[in-house]
C-alpha cells in the first residue's frame, strides 16, 4: 500500500505530539476510507468511540497535560473530528463494517467522574445499535484473552488491502505490507467478539446506575 499520510494532518499533529506524526496521519486516512474496521482495546474506549468529556480525561490523564492546556484542547478537537467523521460514515450510505471488542474494566472505570462515563456508556450503547456494528465486551470471568497483548486496530479497504495500527503511549507503529499480519490480527478480534457479551444491555445497565 502507498503511502497516504496528508502534510496538513502531519502537520496539525506535529505540533502537540512528540511522536512520528506519520502513522496517526495514515490512521486517520484509514478512517475515512476502510470498509472493514477491527478495533481491540483493554484500556480504555477506543478513539472513534469517545465523546469529548471522556477523550478529555483520558489524554490529559496520560499525557500529563493540565486541563486548560492549549495542546490538549487541540488533542481533543482532532479525536473528536475523528468520532464524529466515523459516526457519521455509519449513517452514511455505505458504512463500514465494524467489530470492536472492549475489555469489562473499560467500562467499569468512572473516567471523568458520572456524568461523562454515563454520555460514554449511552454513546456507546447507542452506536452499538448500528447494524453494521460488532461491539462485545469480554466480561472479568473469561479470564485471560488475546486482547490483553495491548491496543491495534486493523483496517481493510473494500478491496481487501488491509493495515494494522499500534498504538502506544510513546509511539505508534503501521503495519500495510504484510496480509498474514492482518489476518491474524483480524481474526482476534472477530474470535474476542464472538466469545464476549453483548454490550448493549449491560452498557445500558451500566450508565443508569451511575
Amino acid at each position: 500500500m502507498g503511502s497516504v499520510v496528508m502534510a496538513d494532518t502531519a502537520d496539525a499533529t506535529r505540533a502537540h505530539d512528540v511522536r512520528d506524526p506519520a502513522p496517526f496521519a495514515q490512521l486517520m486516512q484509514l478512517e475515512r476510507e476502510a470498509a472493514r474496521i477491527f478495533l481491540n482495546q483493554p484500556l480504555f474506549v477506543p478513539g472513534l468511540l469517545q465523546v469529548p468529556g471522556y477523550a478529555k480525561e483520558m489524554i490529559g490523564r496520560i499525557a500529563g497535560l493540565e486541563p486548560d492546556s492549549a495542546e490538549l484542547a487541540e488533542r481533543v478537537k482532532i479525536r473528536a473530528g475523528r468520532a464524529e467523521a466515523f459516526h457519521q460514515r455509519l449513517q452514511g450510505p455505505t458504512p463500514p463494517q465494524i467489530w470492536a471488542a472492549i475489555d469489562e474494566g473499560v467500562i467499569r472505570r468512572t473516567v471523568g467522574g458520572p456524568d461523562v462515563m454515563r454520555e460514554q456508556l449511552t454513546h456507546l450503547a447507542a452506536v452499538a445499535k448500528f447494524d453494521t456494528v460488532h461491539l462485545a465486551v469480554i466480561p472479568f470471568d473469561h479470564g485471560a484473552h488475546a486482547g490483553l497483548g495491548g491496543s491495534f486496530e486493523v483496517h481493510e479497504l473494500a478491496n481487501g488491502d488491509a493495515t494494522v495500527f499500534f498504538e502506544g503511549a510513546h509511539a505508534d507503529d503501521i503495519v500495510g505490507a504484510d496480509p498474514e499480519v492482518a489476518r491474524r490480527y483480524r481474526a482476534a478480534v472477530q474470535r474476542m467478539v464472538e466469545s464476549g457479551v453483548d454490550a448493549r444491555a449491560l452498557l445500558e445497565q451500566l450508565a443508569g446506575a451511575l
